[in-house]
């Protein structure tokens, strides 16, 4: 079975001028996104831009006897990829500029986002998924009930300066799990003269919308230009109201270790595809559905609130904090005040009542040791 690695090792001496940009590239550009570009990719548009074979050098001086990680979540071996993709004459001379990467707890944000100038003669800007960061999390219930939330009007903002600085240069736009869904956002919020340079957009297994999205003005210019993938147990491509036109990639992993997209199969220049979702991300995607709809909008920030509200009192900004320090979550559990535990109480009783056992059964049949 094949993945990017060996993607790279089989057409990364093809320039993109040679053999043009596929879906498989796509992947790839996301995925560089959750890298740590401080310090060497510039975030003002006018200060140029630094290769990618570049940043790989200079990232290993910066970094040098650092163990190097990118959080809780998201997977290490997303570093070997961008060395690997540095180190290939496919990607090498790509260009890299206007890098944003914003964390702000009290305004709920987590935004990064960077252009790539492609030897193709076209951009494309990308927009990273939920990173280690409390904020991003939070952020992410917030979309279940509130539109647009905070990296969603950035996202927008940032396609439209990007589409600003360069010119007339055609754009792609993508990203993987909630930096798919800022790309479809972005995409379908922009300026429509911004709109129309668009040559597609890449959600890679990232999360829905509240309903309205879909029959915005701005979605419908721009739905026949995207491409959605999710992998075949897709529970976070499944979340909130999506398309139903996708397409779904084989993995290697389990369950919704799936999400890894380093676990994704490819084979030539595409991916290896499926038929169609499992039954058992079906039936996910019906349970938490439901739970969903058991709950109005104000239910459902109480409960994002009270939530995020124990583990912001653990003094911890980050998933990679809390789970250095068990015994003061646990501690912030057991203290929570009467309302937070209400909320709680209830919006989990909603979670696990009638749909307790099918939760139970899917996860002892599909977590792996490292979801438990």
């Amino acid at each position: 079975m094949a993945n990017m690695f060996d993607y790279l090792k089989w057409r990364g001496d093809l320039k993109l001028w040679q053999v043009g940009f596929c879906d498989v590239d796509a992947l790839i550009m996301t995925e560089l996104t959750y890298v740590n570009h401080d310090g060497i990719v510039p975030s003002a548009p006018d200060d140029g831009l630094v290769t990618i074979s570049d940043e790989v050098r200079r990232y290993n001086v910066l970094h040098r006897g650092e163990k190097l990680s990118l959080g809780a979540i998201v997977p290490a071996e997303i570093i070997d990829l961008f060395f690997a993709v540095g180190a290939v004459g496919r990607f090498a001379d790509v260009g890299l500029c206007c890098y944003e990467n914003i964390v702000d707890d009290n305004a709920v944000e987590q935004f990064s986002a960077i252009t790539a100038k492609l030897t193709d003669g076209t951009l494309f800007v990308g927009y990273r998924g939920t990173d280690d960061s409390i904020a991003g999390w939070k952020e992410n219930f917030q979309m279940s009930f509130k539109s647009p939330v905070a990296a969603q009007y950035r996202a927008a903002d940032y396609l439209n300066r990007i589409a600003d600085h360069f010119g007339a240069y055609p754009i792609r736009v993508g990203g993987h799990s909630k930096g798919g869904n800022l790309a479809m956002w972005a995409a379908a919020n922009c300026r429509s003269d911004v709109a129309e340079r668009i040559l597609d957009v890449y959600n890679m297994d990232g999360p829905g919308f509240l309903k309205n999205y879909h029959e915005s003005s701005g979605y419908l210019a721009i739905k026949d230009r995207i491409k959605t993938i999710v992998p075949e147990k897709s529970v976070v491509g499944m979340f909130l109201e999506h398309e139903g036109n996708y397409r779904t990639v084989k993995s290697t992993e389990r369950g919704l270790m799936q999400h890894n997209a380093l676990s994704w199969q490819i084979m030539g220049a595409d991916f290896e595809f499926a038929d169609d979702l499992s039954p058992d991300a079906k039936r996910a995607d019906d349970i938490l559905s439901a739970w969903i709809a058991g709950m109005d909008d104000e239910f459902r920030e109480k409960f994002t609130d009270a939530f995020f509200g124990i583990l912001y009192s653990t003094k911890s900004t980050t998933l990679s904090d809390l789970m250095s320090d068990k015994p003061a979550l646990l501690r912030a559990f057991s203290s929570a005040d009467a309302e937070m535990r209400q909320a709680l109480s209830e919006g989990f009783r909603r979670l696990l009542g009638e749909s307790g056992k099918n939760i139970s059964d899917w996860l002892k049949s599909h977590r792996t040791s490292a979801e438990t």
